[in-house]
């Protein structure tokens, strides 16, 4: 076995184990488990880094090409699709971030040209800067948390999600 190459190795008794019980439809259609996405998950978790290669150990029974290659199947695009959706998820709270910075950075030039340039009166500029330099700050900083506080998660969750959809997939069979 290649160095690199880590094996997280799960047993089954059917294919249904891979699958949600409470999903009816045909297992080509059926949604993953959630106990077997949790378990793939914990046991990567604990897993030196390296390419993964996942090995199934199932009854002789159970040994089917075509049911094999649909499962593997299914499991890369589960896996490819949670981590494409992770890309987007986190992209999504960097744009969000950024807005929120760029709406306290225009909150706070507002109030500071409108002072500057004494376009409105003193009373009326004293009560938008009290709305306005705290919207400020608070988008400038809830912005920038957004950004870093979020990316590194994500960042995390689509490797993970980007390492099963790769991964080699292999099923043993047991007499």
């Amino acid at each position: 076995m290649n160095e690199s190459l880590k094996e997280i190795s799960i047993i089954l008794d059917v294919w249904d184990d891979i699958f949600s019980d409470f999903d009816p439809r045909p297992l080509d259609e059926r949604a993953l488990s959630q106990d077997f996405i949790d378990e793939l998950k914990k046991r990567y978790r604990e897993t030196s880094k390296g390419d993964l290669l996942i090995s199934f150990f199932a009854p002789k029974s159970l040994q089917d090409d075509k049911s094999e290659k649909m499962v593997i199947h299914r499991l890369r695009k589960h896996f490819k699709d949670r981590a494409m959706q992770k890309k987007r998820d986190m992209r999504h709270m960097r744009t969000r971030g950024a807005t929120f910075v760029l709406v306290g950075i225009a909150s706070l030039s507002a109030i500071t040209l409108l002072a500057f340039f004494n376009v409105v009166p003193e009373l009326t500029g004293k009560l938008l800067e009290s709305l306005f330099v705290p919207l400020g700050w608070f988008g400038i900083w809830e912005g920038f948390s957004q950004i870093v506080n979020a990316s590194p998660l994500f960042a995390h969750e689509e490797k993970l999600y980007r390492q099963l959809s790769t991964a080699e997939y292999h099923v043993h069979y047991e007499p």
